[in-house]
């Protein structure tokens, strides 16, 4: 079980909402029972615990009980040779 944080593009319950995970030292791989703290727009933070991974899907349960769907968008875990980047991993998933 890992902790990772989270960035959200707007209030986490809206269908579309992207959820940024990035990392700087290891590659980002949300598996079931990680936890997640997503910041919002507003600077406020929610806790988030995945409930299932099932390939490029994701069931979370917010802190306040409510559940949500998500899908991958983005699985950049590697850095392809010679690149300069300042996140070594990423994985952008979007509400359902």
């Amino acid at each position: 079980m890992s902790h990772w944080h989270a960035d959200a593009n707007a209030p986490i319950a809206t269908a579309g909402t992207r959820l940024t995970v990035l990392s700087d030292h290891q590659v980002v791989r949300l598996v079931t029972a990680d936890s997640l703290s997503i910041e919002l727009p507003s600077g406020m933070r929610v806790e988030a615990l995945v409930s299932d991974r099932t390939g490029e899907r994701l069931s979370i349960v917010l802190d306040d009980g409510r559940p949500l769907d998500l899908s991958m968008s983005i699985d950049e875990s590697l850095l392809p040779p010679g690149q300069q980047r300042t996140t070594f991993s990423r994985q952008v998933w979007t509400t359902l």
